[in-house]
């Protein structure tokens, strides 16, 4: 006698199906929107952290303006004391008159300035490959460029201080500079000032030469800075608006 297989309720395996179906798309849903509140996540975190850079890189640049117009006024001293000493070297004039000329010139004149920029932010963008977190490319180019000059502007310093160290040498050599100078005449006082003060007078060509080299190089500087000072400030200004 046959007998026949029982099969289950109509539609069972069906409904099974339908079910394991819509668990694995819960699932892939489920990891999809992980992923995606994730990369929001990391995307407001590389916001932020691009926010505290370019705070940083806007209060550096900022500082550098400030260093920038310090260093200018100060080598504008520098020049009217170096003009003074031109102008005066060559006069008749009492020894208490000049040897204060002189010590100003010796105090001041002989000063080689220096622009030393806030480089900290940037540094720390290059090194640690942050600068991928700033995705205005144009900023960025603006950034590397700013930087650039400002090494160009280092570079043309030391070039001038090597060229006139040589003649600073010599003035210190072959003059009574040092018992004149401010900061080392406590030295020299067993020496005779007025004879010191003729020496320089008898070496008044070098002198003028030497203060002409200083003029020289902080005219360099100041200009060089005083064209820093435009890409501070349009630096300065992208900086702001992408804040």
């Amino acid at each position: 006698m046959l007998t026949k297989n029982k099969a289950g309720p109509p539609g069972r395996t069906g409904r099974y199906l339908k079910y394991a179906i819509g668990e694995v798309l819960l699932v892939v849903v489920g990891i999809l929107l992980a992923l995606q509140i994730n990369n929001w996540n990391e995307l407001k975190k590389q916001d932020r952290l691009k926010g505290v850079y370019i705070t940083r890189l806007l209060n550096d640049v900022e500082s550098d303006t400030v260093s920038i117009n310090y260093v200018r006024s100060e080598i504008e001293k520098n020049q009217n004391v170096i003009k003074n000493l031109i102008d005066s070297i060559n006069l008749n004039l009492d020894d208490n008159v000049l040897e204060e000329v002189l010590q100003n010139y010796f105090s001041r004149g002989w000063i080689i300035h220096e622009f030393v920029a806030n480089d900290n932010t940037y540094t720390d963008l290059s090194q640690t490959g942050n600068m991928n977190i700033i995705k205005n490319t144009d900023l960025i180019d603006e950034i590397i460029q700013y930087y650039g000059y400002l090494e160009q502007v280092d570079n043309s310093n030391n070039v001038n201080k090597n060229w006139i160290t040589p003649l600073d040498l010599e003035v210190a050599k072959l003059t009574a500079a040092f018992e004149l100078d401010p900061s080392t005449r406590s030295l020299f006082t067993h020496k005779n000032k007025s004879l010191a003060i003729k020496n320089i007078q008898s070496n008044a060509e070098l002198l003028e030469r030497n203060a002409a080299g200083h003029f020289w190089i902080n005219e360099s500087l100041s200009g060089n800075l005083q064209a820093l000072k435009g890409v501070c400030n349009d630096l300065i200004n992208s900086l702001k608006e992408e804040k």
